[in-house]
């Protein structure tokens, strides 16, 4: 998952992982133009539609077909890239598919935000977050890494992390102010 030449600049830093949906870059608009497209209503709750639809919604959602109505997060970024130029090691884990990592790329360059490492979801993997994102993390730790924050939207993530390694500062973000779009309270 990271790449060992990732591993060889990250070994001597402290680092501070992100998610990059609803924690740096506002989705809003690619999130209701995919529901649309999915013939659903934007107030639908994703988990309570049929799968055919549901599998479509994520079929165009998890595309680079509307990436272009996601807006940064100026603030949050302008944190980010702060502590990156403090000299420590960023790291950004998001559930995108390594498919859209060109076009992730490019959003991330346009948008001005620094890092070190950027890893995404393999193409086929299916897993949740909380349980995708962990197994990124234990892998980081149990290469030695020394990572001190990490900042998420999803509550269930946020958990998991919480509870696996105590001694992480984990920052909730939510970029809908008070309003999940992706997961559910659990």
């Amino acid at each position: 998952m990271l790449p060992m030449e990732m591993y060889y600049i990250l070994r001597n830093k402290k680092i501070v992982i992100y998610d990059i949906d609803n924690t740096i870059i506002d989705v809003r608009e690619r999130y209701n133009r995919s529901l649309e497209e999915a013939g659903l209503d934007p107030n639908t709750n994703i988990r309570s539609i049929p799968p055919r639809q549901r599998n479509r919604f994520w079929r165009v959602f998890l595309s680079s077909k509307y990436i272009d109505l996601d807006k940064p997060d100026l603030e949050e970024i302008e944190r980010l890239n702060s502590m990156y130029d403090m000299g420590y090691g960023i790291v950004l884990i998001t559930g995108r598919p390594n498919y859209m990592r060109r076009d992730t790329e490019k959003q991330l360059s346009k948008f001005g935000v620094k890092y070190h490492a950027l890893i995404m979801r393999p193409d086929n993997n299916r897993e949740p977050d909380k349980i995708y994102k962990l197994k990124v993390i234990k892998e980081m730790v149990n290469l030695g890494l020394e990572i001190i924050e990490y900042h998420e939207d999803d509550p269930a993530t946020i958990d998991r992390v919480k509870k696996e390694f105590p001694w992480i500062e984990v920052c909730r973000h939510n970029l809908m102010r008070k309003k999940m779009i992706f997961h559910d309270e659990d």
